[in-house]
């Protein structure tokens, strides 16, 4: 169990350094695929609601501590993206992608819904089309993308884990 959290709070560090140094400078379309959100929804679908929230808990604050004024929104966010994918547990299999995948495109939409609402509409920025053509779904897209390696690499990671814990 502490090996796993351990493990857990390691993948959010190498992810959010890989996120704010190499991915930022290879983003497309202006824009930055979200490595920390494909953790927790990975989390989320291979182990279930709670360890998904108390990941997005602390992949929020790690962001919160870095981008926002005030700390807890992002993690509220990713706390609840976490416990919405958690219900997918029921149906996971090692050997699928494609639910997963579908996961975190619509995990990605939320957030950035999210965060419009409350960071972009609550300052008077009411064009959602704009931000949704030109910010949400090139995220939408990128992120989805990139989680294809990702996700792989989790999941590799996971089986690991699990054949460790039964030892």
């Amino acid at each position: 169990m502490i090996i796993r959290v351990l493990f857990v709070l390691l993948q959010t560090v190498i992810l959010y350094i890989l996120q704010t140094s190499v991915f930022s400078e290879i983003a497309l379309a202006g824009v930055v695929p979200d490595l920390l959100l494909i953790l927790v929804i990975s989390v989320a679908f291979m182990r279930g609601r709670i360890p998904a929230m108390l990941t997005g808990l602390v992949a929020g604050l790690v962001l919160d501590c870095s981008y926002n004024s005030v700390i807890g929104i992002l993690a509220l966010f990713y706390m609840f993206i976490g416990y919405l994918a958690g219900y997918a547990h029921k149906v996971y299999d090692e050997n699928d992608y494609t639910i997963p995948l579908v996961l975190i495109g619509a995990g990605e939409l939320l957030y950035n819904l999210m965060y419009y609402i409350v960071f972009l509409l609550l300052e008077g920025k009411l064009n959602l089309g704009y931000y949704l053509v030109r910010f949400m779904f090139p995220k939408v897209i990128y992120t989805v993308l990139v989680s294809i390696v990702f996700y792989k690499l989790f999941n590799m990671c996971n089986v690991y884990m699990m054949r460790f814990d039964e030892n």
